[in-house]
């Protein structure tokens, strides 16, 4: 819990332009959400200045040099796109003491730890509000501290994200070049030319009707509460080969799946089997696709959005009851038809029309499906390190009216490889304990408690 914080705004330099950026298409395929990344470093040796917040800011200021458009703010223009148009009112740097002290996440700091407190932006999206906020939380007996670093999902992708904090952990380093140089060409993420207004809303009515064609607003309401499953590496071998083991020879012949397929399939059914559901209920699930490598036009290190969406649905018996690497090879097999689409089929699911606010824009994006899934694995969270070290813990918040599940890595070993993974998710309050009992996911999986 905090009992103390103030707030710094950084504001720009003499040299900043007053410049409006025109975002791409892309950049509007999420909904306007401020996604939240939360790093956990531990003051081993008991330093008195360890990681000090002047030399974070200092550190922040000189690297958004390299970030002009972070000092912006979003504003609706007449077609329904949003734009970044120019401000001097800065971004937030909040310092905060809490009560706790590092123990108190050990061991293993599981997903109840992470409270609101942590987050540097709590209000829904609007137009006033900065693009981007950092929160450092230090722990009592200056026993660590937590970084929160939270931007605006129109401005960039998990990717892109993590491209700048591994920037400005190098400046306050010390380092003098940036490890990522800034990649900006928004214009290659544009069509050309624009569905209309109409043409849009056909399509999101066709694309609900093909998943979800029961759908009522409000259905997939629920109050969710966050748990993290520990994956490791010898669990997520055995996972992949269970699953492998399970097709026929005709799936076999067809396709292939990734573990990744795997565990989001083990997860996922385990939470429609702790809903009880009908078992005729049709289920969405919706996972997060990187497009980088589709366009190599794409500057190097581009910095924006770059992802599409592969749509899962499957009745709740046969999700179920399916062979785990029938379901995965299907998942699998979406993954790759969403990958082939073209840039029409893409960014035909972008809100580029709509002259809705940022507020509806959140509640109005695929309301009908049941779980997001984002792979954040490979963003390298445990490399970022401000001069005192990795973080010992990498966490995100859950959100307690959406299903969303995340997968990052875990902490890794000592000698610094690889531990395995872990899926942080929210879960239906009413099913939890449910679905903490699963004796298919508890077979790969261990709940942090």
């Amino acid at each position: 819990m905090t009992v103390a914080s103030k707030e710094t705004w950084i504001v720009p330099g003499a040299s900043y332009v007053h410049q409006t950026y025109q975002l791409s298409h892309a950049d509007h395929f999420y909904g306007a959400i401020y996604p939240h990344k939360l790093f956990i470093y531990k003051n081993h040796a008991g330093k008195p200045d360890f990681l000090p917040a002047d030399k974070l800011m200092a550190g922040l200021k000189a690297v958004l040099e390299h970030y002009p458009i972070l000092y912006g703010r979003l504003a609706l223009r007449d077609d329904g796109e949003y734009e970044v148009r120019p401000s001097t009112k800065g971004i937030p740097f909040i310092e905060a003491a809490a009560e706790e002290d590092f123990a108190a996440f050990e061991p293993g700091c599981p997903q109840h730890r992470i409270t609101p407190d942590f987050q540097a932006v709590d209000q829904p999206s609007s137009e006033h509000m900065p693009l981007l906020a950092i929160k450092l939380t230090r722990f009592a007996n200056n026993s660590g501290v937590a970084i929160c670093v939270s931007r605006h999902h129109y401005l960039a992708d998990g990717h892109s994200c993590m491209s700048f904090i591994k920037n400005w952990a190098a400046t306050v380093r010390g380092e003098s070049k940036l490890l990522f140089p800034m990649g900006d060409d928004r214009r290659l993420l544009r069509l050309d030319p624009k569905p209309s207004e109409e043409e849009q809303r056909q399509f999101v009515r066709q694309q609900q009707k093909q998943h979800q064609p029961d759908y009522q607003p409000g259905s997939n309401a629920s109050v969710n509460k966050g748990v993290i499953i520990q994956f490791t590496t010898d669990k997520l071998q055995a996972l992949k080969a269970d699953a492998m083991a399970s097709l026929s020879d005709a799936e076999k012949e067809a396709g292939w799946l990734s573990t990744m397929d795997a565990i989001i399939m083990l997860v996922w059914r385990a939470t429609v089997r702790a809903r009880m559901a009908a078992k005729d209920r049709p289920f969405t699930c919706m996972t997060i696709v990187n497009m980088r490598d589709k366009y190599p036009a794409l500057p190097e290190n581009y910095y924006g959005n770059a992802s599409n969406r592969a749509l899962f649905t499957m009745p709740a018996d046969e999700l179920t009851n399916s062979s785990l690497g029938s379901v995965a090879a299907m998942h699998r097999q979406e993954i790759l038809a969403s990958r082939s689409h073209t840039m029409e089929q893409w960014l035909m699911q972008s809100d580029i029309t709509s002259k809705t606010s940022l507020q509806d824009r959140v509640v109005n994006w695929t309301p009908f499906v049941d779980y997001l899934i984002t792979d954040w694995s490979k963003f390298g969270f445990y490399t970022v390190d401000f001069g005192e070290g990795r973080p010992i813990y990498c966490r995100r918040f859950t959100t307690q009216f959406r299903r969303i599940g995340c997968i990052l890595d875990m902490p890794p070993a000592a000698d610094g490889s690889p531990a395995g993974l872990e899926f942080s998710l929210g879960v239906e309050e009413a099913s939890y304990e449910r679905f903490c009992h699963d004796k298919e996911l508890l077979a790969y999986g261990t709940i942090l408690r």
